[in-house]
């Protein structure tokens, strides 16, 4: 790694050192320094930024609210491969628990990674798309419905707040409006996926009934099929 005038090197907590180095390990990293006296101190690294490791007594998943910030050039393809590596040493791809990974759908910008510790680290693409997506609720152009949506997706991409999410869109679409059916569609869909990742079994067939009570058109599911993120359509198609 060529030297640099300035570099930020985060200091993580740790339940056990060798527990975590061995996580980060399994998603590529090397382990650069490992010290076990007096004090448990350890590093990682991987294309030139390091996370650094000490074990505080005390600390657990419960009550660690550390973690950082990694810009990545494309977060969606470190999503990918992280998210092999947990099959390949998990057997599976934990979205709850200790460690887990945050979902990602195509074209979202971000993702959460919590390890063994309960650190939260946040990998973001470079780029101004992550702010924009975050800053257009604040459009005064956006129907009630449109900047509902927009409220869920701050909650569910960027904090992990499913519940706050789905209470956002349930909200939403019980309002009378005058909203366009495709609106409603994307909200709906929202929903559903929402509820599925939340196994919601009830609420997935409210969304389901309510999709199809819509009647959309050829020229609104051309529409749809345009405007919609790949994985909302994905799943209004396995339902015509």
């Amino acid at each position: 790694m060529s030297p640099k005038e300035w570099m930020t090197v985060p200091v993580l907590p740790c339940i056990e050192l060798e527990d975590t180095l061995t996580f980060w390990e399994l998603l590529g990293f090397t382990t650069t320094y490992k010290q076990l006296r007096p004090y448990q101190y350890g590093a990682v690294a991987r294309n030139g930024y390091e996370l650094h490791f000490v074990r505080v007594k005390g600390i657990g998943p419960a009550n660690n609210y550390s973690g950082c910030l990694v810009m990545v050039s494309d977060a969606e393809k470190v999503h990918r491969e992280f998210t092999r590596q947990f099959k390949k040493g998990y057997g599976k791809i934990p979205n709850a628990g200790t460690p887990r990974i945050s979902r990602m759908k195509p074209g979202q910008t971000r993702f959460t990674l919590t390890d063994v510790s309960g650190n939260s680290i946040i990998f973001i693409s470079y780029g101004e798309k992550d702010q924009e997506v975050y800053e257009k609720a604040d459009d005064p152009h956006l129907t009630p419905l449109q900047k509902s949506m927009v409220i869920a997706i701050r909650f569910s991409d960027y904090k992990n707040d499913y519940t706050a999410a789905a209470k956002t869109l349930d909200v939403a679409l019980k309002r009378d409006g005058n909203e366009a059916k495709t609106d409603i569609a994307e909200a709906l869909l929202m929903r559903l996926d929402l509820a599925r990742e939340r196994k919601e079994l009830k609420r997935e067939k409210e969304c389901k009934v309510g999709l199809m009570s819509l009647m959309l058109s050829v020229d609104e599911l051309s529409l749809l099929k345009q405007k919609l993120n790949p994985h909302y359509w994905k799943i209004l198609e396995g339902l015509l």
